[in-house]
């Protein structure tokens, strides 16, 4: 252990790792700060930039009780990380990009310090004891553990992408109540516990998981990853001795999850199966693609390429049966490979059966049956954790057994390389443009990739006047954003969304193509077979405005029958209804009489929901008192927590 820094006396000690976290802490600090004036992007915009009741100034407790409540997004609205968002509008007096990031930022190096205590009460777990490491050497190790967290490049995306904030808080109260089961339990494991103990741990990681859940949904997988340090850490140890009882139940907490969900898939497949039909793919081809991305997940951990990272990965084809692509089955055999590993060897190789099984347990929710989209980076933010820790281990026991390999030149060499690549990544996020140019030379097979390129020109191009831009520089801009916009088409047929800016495009820089491509007809043709996606609905609002401007009018018959072909296959959809209406009221006012089926057809439908009433009492108006009564009566007995009570007051005004 002389290689590994041997301790001289306690104060240079304590100094020494002072200085290392400050070290870090600062590079950390300074790799996100060029981009905390980043974009606002993406689900930024409905959560927040267009979420007028979560924008508040903090005057009255009603504009907070709403705002806690304002999320459209999970089952739980998310509470805790929207009152995070109101507190930050109410103290900056907006939403700015600033404001938002650093405050991220601030959660990430708060995580970062609780896993830092986190990695510490790890390494004096029983199973652990085996390495004999002093206090000293266990505090390095966590310090190394929460450094390489921090500074790891596949954070960018959680971090510096707003509405990410939701995750972070999910990890931090759901990390908080691991420390504190793991504290107690330590001291249960040589001594024992008293009730009041018992009764005190049970109420505060209650507490914590509650904030976690209210935070984001999978803050409720706590309980589980508790089973995971149990079985792998502690193994029943209790007051010294280990009681077969004890280990036992730890294994049926851990196996409990999977054989309850495997119950209800074969008492009632619908209650999985059902929640697939806004989705291009089945639930059978999740399950089959998601092996693979976790290999692709720990590949980006372990080996940090940042040319393999980004917003985007809808480049990463889905699998639709064990041999397509190949590597489907290869992925399913090494994951039940490493899983039986775990399992035969959690008693030799303790930390590294902890950091697959938190792995795995961590990301069950969102790469398991929920019918989410593939790929994401920001939710390895908690699964990372304890390859983290395993890796602070390894880089320690490589140095005390290679003499001529000093820690100090080992983890200087790793974490400097990692304060590189968090430097490349974060400066990708300064401006919009430069953060798609960089996703897409990184993914070019990527629609979303594409498009979002080719919209951050087109954004470009429309500001020409402001950035004194010359005719042949607008030309330039207008053709390179169109064929971003053309290859996401040829790469992804089955969207809206470049569509809808081919037509726009067209119709007002390139009468030409405009002649030669029938757009309008595609989309037409679409519409018969696509399941909307959330960025299907923004496409067609924006086709909506389009062609509610001057240029657009010649086309306005064919996307009055487009949206009228969507109300026929989407009666209870509240969006398309709300499109048809909005575009019917702009173009042809006359025909509203001809609206109310329509409306009372989709009120009748989605008897929970309140927007479905908002729309009728928007059609009623002030032409129609009792109407617009009865109407927002309904909305209000459709809305039991009165989340949109200052829609509804202000009609009231109006009336």
């Amino acid at each position: 252990m002389e290689n590994s820094a041997s301790p001289s006396t306690p104060n240079t000690n304590r100094r020494r790792l002072l200085l290392v976290a400050a070290l870090v802490l600062l590079a950390c600090v300074l790799a996100y700060g060029v981009a905390l004036n980043g974009p606002l992007f993406f689900d930024d915009e409905p959560n927040l930039l267009k979420n007028r009741q979560v924008q508040i100034d903090g005057a009255s407790f009603d504009s907070w009780r709403v705002a806690v409540l304002s999320a459209e997004s999970g089952l739980l609205l998310r509470p805790v990380a929207m009152l995070s968002f109101a507190l930050n509008h109410a103290l900056a007096g907006a939403f700015t990009p600033f404001s938002l990031k650093a405050t991220n930022l601030a959660l990430h190096l708060l995580i970062g310090a609780l896993l830092y205590l986190f990695a510490l009460a790890v390494l004096q777990a029983p199973a652990l004891r085996v390495h004999r490491l002093s206090h000293y050497h266990c505090r390095l190790i966590a310090l190394l553990a929460a450094s390489i967290w921090l500074l790891h490049p596949l954070h960018v995306s959680t971090v510096l992408y707003a509405v990410q904030r939701m995750a972070q808080l999910s990890t931090l109260f759901t990390l908080a109540g691991l420390l504190v089961f793991i504290r107690y339990r330590l001291r249960w494991a040589d001594a024992g516990a008293t009730p009041g103990e018992l009764l005190a741990a049970a109420l505060w990681v209650g507490l914590l998981g509650v904030l976690a859940v209210l935070s984001k949904e999978n803050g409720a997988l706590l309980p589980w990853l508790i089973a995971v340090l149990e079985v792998t850490l502690f193994r029943g140890v209790w007051r010294g001795q280990s009681p077969t009882l004890l280990r036992r139940l730890g294994w049926l907490v851990l196996v409990l999850p999977l054989l309850l969900a495997g119950a209800i898939y074969l008492v009632a497949p619908e209650a999985m199966t059902g929640r697939y039909g806004g989705r291009e793919f089945t639930l059978a081809e999740r399950l089959l693609t998601q092996p693979r991305v976790l290999w692709q997940y720990l590949g980006w951990m372990l080996l940090p390429n940042v040319l393999e990272m980004g917003v985007f990965h809808d480049d990463i084809a889905v699998s639709t049966n064990l041999w397509t692509p190949l590597t489907t089955a290869l992925s399913l055999f090494a994951w039940a490979a490493v899983l039986l590993a775990a399992a035969v060897w959690h008693r030799r190789w303790p930390l590294l059966s902890c950091a697959t099984l938190f792995y795995l347990v961590a990301h069950s929710m969102e790469s398991s049956v929920w019918p989410l989209e593939m790929v994401f980076e920001h939710r390895n933010y908690l699964p990372c954790m304890g390859f983290a820790v395993l890796a602070a281990l390894g880089l320690f026991t490589l140095a005390a057994r290679i003499e001529r390999l000093p820690l100090r030149l080992l983890t200087a060499g790793v974490l400097g390389l990692l304060v590189v690549l968090l430097a490349v990544r974060t400066t990708a996020w300064t401006d919009e443009l430069s953060l798609a140019r960089f996703n897409v030379i990184n993914h070019p097979q990527s629609p979303r990739a594409n498009f979002f390129y080719g919209n951050a020109l087109f954004k470009r191009f429309q500001q020409s006047r402001e950035l004194g831009l010359d005719e042949e520089e607008q030309r330039a801009l207008a053709v390179t954003s169109r064929r971003y916009f053309d290859t996401m088409r040829a790469l992804d047929g089955r969207s809206f969304s470049a569509l809808v800016m081919l037509y726009q495009l067209d119709t007002l820089y390139f009468p030409g193509l405009a002649q030669k491509n029938d757009w309008l007809g595609e989309m037409a043709s679409l519409a018969n077979t696509r399941r909307l996606q959330s960025s299907d609905r923004t496409a067609l609002g924006a086709l909506v405005e389009f062609s509610l401007s001057p240029p657009a009018e010649a086309g306005r018959a064919r996307v009055s029958a487009l949206l009228e072909q969507l109300v026929a296959r989407y009666p209870s959809r509240v969006d398309i209804v709300n499109l048809q209406y909005r575009f019917v009221m702009a173009t042809a006012p006359e025909r509203k009489p001809t609206l109310l089926p329509m409306l009372k057809a989709l009120a009748r439908l989605n008897q929970g929901n309140p927007q479905a009433a908002a729309l009728l009492a928007s059609y009623y108006g002030t032409g129609d008192l009792a109407g617009t009564y009865g109407a927002l009566l309904e909305w209000l007995r459709r809305d039991p927590m009165r989340r949109h009570l200052p829609v509804v007051r202000a009609l009231f005004e109006e009336l």
